[in-house]
C-alpha cells in the first residue's frame, strides 16, 4: 500500500519532505514504510527506507510504502 505525498515548497529541503511523508504513513498505517518511490531529481539516501529513483512518478512526489516479503513494486 501506497501513501501518495506531494510537497511543492521550493524551500524545503527534499529531506524533510520524505520525514514529513515517512511520520504521516507511521500516524495513517500505524508502521514504519520500508520504501519510497520518487523522481530522479528527488532521489536521496535516507536512513530506514530504500528510496528508488523511477521516471514516472512527477518531480516533488513521493510514493511511499512497505513490501511484504522483501517485494518492491517497479
Amino acid at each position: 500500500m501506497y501513501l501518495g505525498w506531494l510537497d511543492y515548497d521550493r524551500k524545503k529541503a527534499t529531506h524533510t519532505k520524505l520525514e514529513e511523508a515517512f511520520a504521516r504513513y507511521v500516524s495513517k498505517f500505524g508502521g514504519p514504510p520500508t520504501y519510497c518511490l520518487c523522481n530522479v531529481a528527488d532521489a536521496i539516501d535516507y536512513e530506514g527506507l530504500e528510496v528508488k529513483a523511477v521516471q514516472y512518478v512527477r518531480p516533488n512526489h513521493f510514493w511511499i510504502g512497505s513490501a511484504e516479503a522483501g517485494e518492491l513494486a517497479a
